[in-house]
């Protein structure tokens, strides 16, 4: 799973469907549980997205 507060500057995530690439720019500072902490894994074309 693609969550962010796993996410590191220089990881790189690809959409195995169409190819869609992302690289991790900075690092999240979210805390599972904390208020306002993202929830959801990183998902394209109706999938999670994998570290490449």
């Amino acid at each position: 799973m693609a969550h962010c507060h796993e996410m590191k500057s220089g990881d790189v995530y690809q959409c195995e469907q169409c190819g869609l690439t992302l690289k991790v720019e900075k690092s999240c500072s979210c805390k599972p549980g904390e208020q306002g902490a993202c929830t959801v894994p990183l998902s394209c074309c109706g999938q999670e997205m994998k570290k490449k």
